[in-house]
C-alpha cells in the first residue's frame, strides 16, 4: 500500500519573553524565531515539501511560524486553518484533532507547542527524543487510509529535523 496520509507536526519558533505585558498566547517571534522559521520553510521547500493542508494553533507564535513556512513553500497563507485546540495541546487533544483531520487531505502539516510535541514525537518514534526544539519538525508517512487509524499504525517513515540539525 503507498504512503496514504503524512503528517508533520511543527513546533512553533523561538518566541520574545521580552515584553511581560503581553499574554503567552500573544508573545510573538523573537529575531531566532523570525531568522529559524523561514531557514526551515527554504530546506521544506527544496525537498518539495508542500502539505494539503496548514493546521495551526491560535497562538501568534505559532501563527506567525506557520505563515513564514508557507510563504518559502509556496502554500496561500490564507489558506492556513486556526485550531484552538492545538494551542499547548497535550497527546489527548492531539489524538482528536489528528482524528478529526479531512479525508481529502493526504499530508497535513500541525503547528503547535510543547511539551505536546515532543509527547507526539515520542508516540511515533522508535529512539526516544528528548525534547523537539523551537522551529523543530517531525516528518512521517503512514500506511492508514484514514486518519483516525493513525495512532494505532506505526510510521513507515519519520524524520525529525530542526535549525541547528547539519545539513548535506
Amino acid at each position: 500500500m503507498p504512503l496514504a496520509k503524512r503528517l508533520t507536526i511543527i513546533r512553533h519558533a523561538k518566541s520574545s519573553w521580552d515584553n511581560p505585558d503581553f499574554d503567552d498566547h500573544d508573545r510573538p517571534l523573537n529575531k531566532r524565531g523570525l531568522r529559524n522559521a523561514p531557514e526551515m520553510g527554504a530546506r521544506l521547500a527544496k525537498r518539495n515539501w508542500l502539505p494539503d493542508l496548514f493546521l495551526a494553533s491560535t497562538a501568534k507564535r505559532a501563527r506567525d511560524t506557520a505563515a513564514l513556512i508557507a510563504g518559502k513553500v509556496g502554500y496561500a497563507e490564507e489558506r492556513i486553518v486556526f485550531d484552538d485546540p492545538l494551542y499547548l495541546a497535550e497527546s489527548e487533544e492531539w489524538r482528536s484533532v489528528i482524528g478529526a483531520l479531512p479525508a481529502e487531505a493526504g499530508h497535513v502539516a500541525c503547528f503547535g507547542h510543547n511539551p505536546g510535541i515532543t509527547e507526539l514525537a515520542n508516540h511515533f518514534s522508535g529512539d526516544p527524543i528528548e525534547n523537539v526544539p523551537t522551529c523543530g519538525l517531525i516528518d512521517m508517512g503512514f500506511e492508514v487510509d484514514a486518519w483516525a487509524n493513525v495512532f494505532a499504525a506505526k510510521p513507515v517513515s519519520f524524520e525529525f529535523d530542526y535549525p541547528k540539525n547539519p545539513q548535506p
